[in-house]
């Protein structure tokens, strides 16, 4: 974008002009005072993205020539842009006021249409306030007007902002109604109706979603994945191909949901579309961890988590390592699990999504708890349950105060078993009265999870606290605690759940046992075995299902790889095809000349020698210029255009070379450095300037490295040097030297600084996305440190 420069006397405006990109800064140099209510808008319009307060400040000027002028078109246009503008800038009164005097100029005009669009924005804007029923009022009077006007886009629009209403104070139904009639104006064949459709199916599908009817979810996605397709929409495509694999996934359909997650990936590789790309990442990333295929998961979900982590998109990114977290608690590799929760609980509370940050809470409380760390379990689970509180998320409340009531239990258990060694002594008596404070705790925990699903009407939940009710009263109530079981076991019948039954059967079992009551206990054992038996059959379904997913997804990586090689091969064919017809030409050139030859035998082979001289020289001029070519083709396909480190796939084939013999590596380090405040950079002066300041510091790092070390660009402002044959120490003096060189250099008058994480295979890192991933930890304890820091990983990280 070139920059105008508007003069008022000695004040300046700079601004990008989107429309004429290539014209020079000098030539674009107009007064603003010259300038039309048209042009003042335009410019405006131009800057509305880049630089808002200037664009309000252009659209008020218009609109006060537009006054003055008595243009009451543009004056309307000047009130339309000023009301988008100031509602960016979160000033809802000003964009309401706005909004409504375009309205009201518009139907002074008798323009119809564009009083409908003002009025829609105006609407919207109560709708975004929360101001529902001035919303809904000014929707159902504008709806009149649309009637009126007769044009069922503009009704179908009213329509579905009164349905965005509903949907957004949870009233999900109502706005499934509103969309529905909305549909019935949509049946035009015009591709801003047929946008419009999918729109709104999609807006049914999340109403749907919300409803938890998750076959109408499945449904209503597809028939806005049909409308996009037809208007060969790549990114819409791609994103509802990602919102059906994970309504697919939802059901368990987890093959169905790789297949959409894999033709998403495909189209992302066509498309600029980052963000939509690092969802269905992780999306595919949730649904290998579903089928088993841990480590495809984790490339998966770290891939997204690397794009989320150079935006610096803080709440993507804590939900990633919360991902990964789950990968590492299914492996049972709870250390590397609390790694990446700790990643979230460290943090500052004003950089985390608090919903990400008691998800943290809560995983590692579960962890700890199974651990036998009650007082860290405690601690967490706690700190998880309060912040789902303020938030008012009663079921997930309903979980961390049945996860507390767990925690006081177990305490429970164990100091009745330390009672029971001490003999009740003294010692064992006091013992065993914190016990029956545990005890009382742990059963008020389990009610209120009990009251909190009770209210929101989750059966799944009900049940559960019921179950852990009645085992805490088997030991001081026993009838209460048949009671608490029974209900219990009639409301997991009644939703087929049927693990909970069979908990429900175990400790009416062990009840009816302690009540002396043997046939009833025997009669619930039979129940017992005979449910174990049917949840046997289904496991093992369960497990069919889920190796025919896994199968599945080899077979899609089979097939993408057939497609790459068919495509390598196509392209072989052509050149072999290419190379038989220069042949088959040069060979009907040689039999012309011998057909001459008895009448010009002397001439002809002259002229013969000299073509036979030309063509070997030019094959040879030729196959120099493909070998040079094919080297220089070569090296551009290895390294990153921009820095000239090399890429990321270059990176990995000599890290994985390297550890396919993991005992010869002896010493080897990895650093991963990241520049600080980039993004800061990137935005305040400019993407060109970003661009150089990333090739010094490559440059910087290159020159700072050893012979047979290899720098390559990770992501983003993030590079990867690996270090063959160095010791740690080695490596932190080398990362040490880098650092102090990028802190004491400046780049166009620019001065930055870089964090640096590293780490060593005598870290025992079996493989290396667990190296990488060390450095990695230790590059966060840098930033989040203080940054323009080098760190060693080590296990407290």
């Amino acid at each position: 974008m070139q920059i105008l420069i508007f003069s008022i006397y000695t004040l300046f405006f700079t601004a990008a002009h989107a429309q004429e990109n290539t014209l020079q800064a000098s030539q674009a140099s107009i007064k603003i005072a010259e300038l039309s209510e048209s042009e003042l808008l335009k410019q405006a319009k131009s800057l509305k993205y880049s630089d808002i307060p200037l664009s309000i400040e252009l659209a008020n000027k218009a609109l006060k020539l537009s006054n003055d002028n008595n243009n009451l078109n543009k004056s309307a246009q000047a009130h339309t842009l000023l009301g988008k503008l100031t509602e960016k800038n979160n000033n809802i009164t000003q964009s309401i006021k706005h909004f409504y005097q375009a309205s009201l100029i518009y139907k002074r005009l008798g323009d119809q249409r564009e009083q409908i669009k003002s009025s829609l924005y105006y609407a919207n804007v109560f709708f975004t306030a929360k101001r529902y029923d001035e919303a809904n009022k000014i929707i159902d009077e504008l709806l009149l007007v649309a009637q009126e006007y007769g044009d069922e886009l503009y009704i179908a629009k009213t329509l579905v902002i009164k349905g965005n209403g509903y949907y957004q104070q949870e009233h999900y139904n109502d706005a499934i109604v509103q969309f529905s009639n909305a549909m019935t104006y949509l049946s035009g064949e015009s591709k801003a109706t047929k946008k419009q459709l999918a729109q709104t199916y999609k807006k049914i599908a999340q109403s749907y979603k919300r409803l938890k009817d998750k076959k109408q979810t499945v449904s209503f996605y597809k028939k806005t994945l049909a409308i996009y397709t037809e208007l060969d929409d790549k990114k819409s495509i791609a994103n509802n191909l990602h919102n059906l694999s994970t309504a697919e996934r939802n059901q368990g359909n987890y093959v169905i949901a790789l297949d959409y997650s894999m033709r998403a990936l495909e189209i992302h590789e066509q498309i600029d579309d980052p963000e939509g790309r690092a969802k269905a990442l992780l999306g595919t990333g949730i649904i290998y961890r579903h089928i088993g295929r841990y480590e495809k998961s984790l490339n998966y979900v770290h891939e997204a988590h690397l794009y989320y982590k150079a935006v610096n998109n803080i709440s993507a990114m804590l939900n990633t390592s919360n991902q990964m977290g789950f990968v590492y608690t299914r492996l049972k590799k709870f250390q590397q699990a609390r790694s990446f929760y700790q990643l979230t609980i460290d943090l500052p509370e004003e950089k985390v999504e608090p919903k990400d940050l008691a998800t943290a809470l809560r995983e590692m409380a579960v962890i700890d708890l199974n651990s036998g760390n009650y007082a860290s379990a405690m601690m967490m689970a706690k700190k998880s349950h309060n912040i789902y509180k303020e938030l008012n998320e009663k079921s997930k409340c309903s979980i961390t105060a049945r996860i507390i009531g767990n925690i006081y239990y177990a305490q429970d258990n164990e100091t009745q078993d330390r009672a029971t060694q001490n003999g009740r002594t003294q010692k064992g008596l006091t013992q065993h009265n914190l016990d029956q404070n545990n005890h009382a705790r742990a059963i008020a925990y389990y009610e209120e999870s009990l009251a909190l699903a009770t209210e929101i009407g989750h059966k799944t939940y009900q049940a559960k606290a019921l179950t852990y009710l009645g085992r805490a009263f088997l030991t001081d109530n026993i009838d209460k605690a048949v009671e608490l079981l029974k209900k219990s076991l009639k409301l997991s019948t009644e939703i087929d759940y049927k693990s909970q039954k069979l908990d429900a059967y175990n400790l009416l079992r062990k009840a009816e046992k302690i009540r002396g009551n043997v046939s009833e206990s025997l009669r619930y054992a039979e129940k017992e075995i005979s449910l174990t038996r049917v949840i046997q059959r289904e496991r093992e379904n369960d497990e069919l299902i889920l190796a025919k997913a896994n199968l599945h997804s080899y077979k899609i990586e089979m097939e993408l790889e057939s497609l790459k090689e068919k495509a390598k091969l196509d392209q072989l064919e052509l050149t072999k095809k290419n190379s038989e017809i220069a042949i088959a030409e040069q060979a009907g050139l040689i039999a012309e000349l011998e057909l001459t030859k008895n009448q010009y035998a002397s001439i002809a082979l002259a002229s013969l020698l000299a073509i036979c001289l030309s063509a070997v020289v030019f094959i040879y001029r030729k196959f120099s210029n493909s070998k040079k070519r094919n080297k220089e083709l070569n090296y551009l396909a290895a390294r990153d255009p921009l820095t000239n480190c090399y890429n990321r796939r270059i990176l990995f084939d000599f890290i994985n070379r390297d550890f396919a013999n993991p005992e010869r590596l002896g010493e080897y380090c990895i650093i991963l450095v990241d520049i600080d405040h980039f993004k800061a950079v990137n935005d305040t002066y400019g993407h060109s300037m970003g661009d150089s300041v990333l090739r010094e510091v490559a440059a910087i790092l290159q020159a700072s490295v050893r012979k047979n070390d290899i720098v390559a660009r990770f992501g983003g402002e993030e590079f990867c040097i690996v270090l063959p044959s160095a010791s740690q120490d080695q490596a932190m003096r080398i990362a040490e030297a880098m650092r102090l060189e990028v802190e004491n250099s400046q780049f166009d008058d620019i001065k930055t600084t870089c964090s640096f994480g590293v780490s060593s295979i005598k870290f025992n890192a079996k493989d290396p996305t667990e190296l990488i991933d060390q450095a990695d930890i230790a590059l966060f304890k840098s930033k989040s440190s203080g940054r323009n820091l080098v760190t060693l990983w080590d296990k407290t990280l």
